[in-house]
């Protein structure tokens, strides 16, 4: 008998060994949220590297288009669309619906998006294209459309340029971009983006425009 409860009380012991009290349990859970802190931002940054990636990708893929449009009408561009005072406005500079029109892109029926190609960091719409030459405003012809263009393009680091509003005169050809992962951010909404270098997305939290542009004898550059 004494030996059966010594052999019980043993056992007690030892499943009493392996549980975990309450206060162990708060120590794992503070350990793991501190973990979970520590690891989210790195996280976040990796996925915002990666939509960085694909935006490089879409808009190189977006800049064949264009080359491939020109060459099919004797070297002309589409014009740049604005759109102020109507329900489009939020799509200013969309992408060129020739270009959806001719089967260079995918077409889509959403407003402001006749060519299927949306911003990554700006959902339901496309990203934007500016070149000198025509403009159509609200839809109808609207004179020229002015390109800011630093004076050290395509480097583009200076703070001294001109406004282009004909092809024949500019150094570059046309610009496409993304607003970036903050549209909203200094750098995004700078008045001399997308062409200045201090517009430009850099690293995660300053924000800043992806660009993408083309020198006036057809070399393709893409900001870092």
């Amino acid at each position: 008998m004494t030996r059966q409860l010594l052999h019980q009380g043993s056992r007690s012991r030892s499943s009493g060994g392996r549980a975990f009290t309450l206060v162990e349990l708060l120590v794992v859970i503070a350990i793991i949220a501190i973990l979970a802190a520590l690891l989210l931002p790195a996280l976040s940054r990796a996925k915002e590297k990666a939509k960085v990636a694909r935006v490089h990708g879409e808009l190189y893929g977006v800049g064949l288009a264009l080359e491939m449009y020109s060459e099919d009408n004797q070297g002309k561009l589409p014009p740049v669309r604005v759109n102020c005072n109507s329900d489009l406005a939020m799509h200013w500079c969309e992408f060129p619906v020739e270009l959806a029109q001719e089967h260079y892109l995918g077409r889509s029926d959403k407003p402001g998006m006749a060519a299927n190609m949306q911003d990554v960091f700006n959902p339901e719409h496309t990203y934007k294209y500016a070149a000198p030459g025509p403009q159509l405003l609200n839809g109808s012809a609207s004179g020229n459309y002015q390109l800011w263009v630093p004076s050290d393009s395509p480097t583009c680091a200076s703070t001294n340029g001109q406004y282009y509003s004909a092809q024949k005169d500019s150094p570059l050809r046309w610009v496409i971009w993304s607003l970036g992962p903050q549209a909203n951010s200094a750098k995004t909404q700078d008045e001399r983006a997308p062409m200045a270098s201090r517009s430009w997305y850099r690293r995660s939290g300053e924000g800043g425009v992806i660009v993408r542009f083309a020198t006036r004898n057809g070399m393709q550059i893409k900001s870092p």
